[in-house]
């Protein structure tokens, strides 16, 4: 059904609220054809917010979006780029063709039917080509496009190119990135420290993106958009903030199942609030069950304490409880953060998706 609250897909234009600031500095950079690095956890809507804002530039702008979250070799990238450039051109298919075909060197275009929007569409094929050809094709595609418009191209999780060792992705990046000055590149991700990792001082990309944080909406705006559609004070409002820890996804999950029960009819209170997290919570639990099972014994202790404490994870009092040693705690979080379980920011470890977060803390510690 259709949702002022959507927490499944990308929200349009009318269920889109809050971030006023966000989108107008995202917007300068656009209009300026700078770069930006966009980060924040998991859930917060960088995704959302992005394509909100190509929605607002697309009449003046050529906008791209890519998302590499799925990648394994490098070639996997070039391709997914090559294919998010090639969708981006715009006019008669036949001519397009043609256009495109005397760009690419080793590169062959066909056509393709899509099957979601009913278009014909054009596609890139790559089979013999390699990781430098399609990058080559790719950003010669991308500059032809950059002479007739301004060009804004969005990658996602773009954290994922430090997982690539055979080739180095962000120096070929810079190389082409220094080339063209009518084209904002938007990189985004989650990962804070790997991405600083990609930007910081003597690395490849440095000083090639501003940076900037993806804080939680704010408040004010969450309740004043909610009160439209459900019966709510602003103490429940803000009693959802906190409990889902400013996480866009969950509170989005909360007030969709608000909607759905009561809409304007009757407030809806805290006691209400909790009812719908505990039905939120019992939806997953198979599936976070069978996360948790997969953990070794040490894994399952540190997930357990980390669920319950944010401080003093290491004191001898909290370790005592699980029977777990400080060596054993520290080796166990890093093995759940090289599977993105958990997470750390400034030496500080905690579970990125929320909702698994109180899982833990009610499943296993109550």
């Amino acid at each position: 059904m259709n949702t002022p609250f959507p927490y499944e897909y990308i929200a349009d234009d009318k269920s889109f609220y809050g971030r006023k600031e966000e989108v107008l500095q995202i917007k300068e950079h656009i209009k300026n054809s700078t770069n930006i690095l966009l980060f924040s956890k998991r859930r917060m809507g960088k995704s959302t917010l992005i394509k909100n804002v190509f929605s607002k530039v697309e009449k003046d702008f050529t906008v791209i979006y890519i998302d590499i979250f799925n990648i394994i070799t490098a070639k996997d990238f070039a391709e997914i780029l090559l294919k998010g450039i090639t969708n981006a051109q715009k006019g008669d298919i036949t001519k397009t063709i043609k256009q495109v075909t005397k760009i690419l060197k080793k590169t062959r275009i066909e056509p393709t039917f899509d099957m979601r929007s009913g278009k014909m569409s054009i596609s890139p094929v790559v089979l013999n080509s390699t990781f430098e050809e399609i990058i080559e094709d790719a950003f010669a595609l991308l500059f032809e496009l950059a002479k007739k418009s301004n060009v804004v191209l969005a990658i996602d999780e773009f954290q994922q190119i430090s997982t690539i060792k055979e080739k180095k992705i962000d120096a070929l990046l810079r190389k082409y990135i220094q080339e063209a000055h009518n084209i904002s590149y938007i990189f985004l991700g989650s990962k804070r420290n790997i991405l600083n990792s990609l930007f910081q001082y003597k690395a490849p990309l440095y000083e090639m993106a501003t940076p900037m944080l993806l804080k939680s909406i704010d408040i004010e705006e969450i309740y004043d958009y909610s009160k439209k559609y459900i019966n709510i004070s602003k103490d429940t409002a803000e009693y959802i903030y906190t409990l889902s820890d400013g996480e866009t996804k969950l509170i989005q999950m909360i007030l969709h199942k608000a909607y759905i029960l009561n809409a304007k009819k009757n407030e809806t209170t805290i006691e209400i609030i909790d009812d719908l997290l505990d039905e939120i919570l019992i939806t997953k639990n198979d599936h976070y069950k069978s996360l948790f099972e997969i953990f070794s014994t040490n894994q399952k202790k540190a997930f357990k304490l980390l669920s319950k404490y944010k401080v003093e994870l290491f004191s001898n009092e909290v370790l005592k409880q699980e029977d777990i040693s400080r060596a054993s705690m520290q080796s166990s979080l890093n093995q759940l953060y090289a599977k993105e379980f958990v997470d750390k920011e400034d030496d500080i470890w905690f579970i990125p998706d929320r909702t698994f977060e109180l899982w833990g803390e009610k499943v296993l510690n109550s």
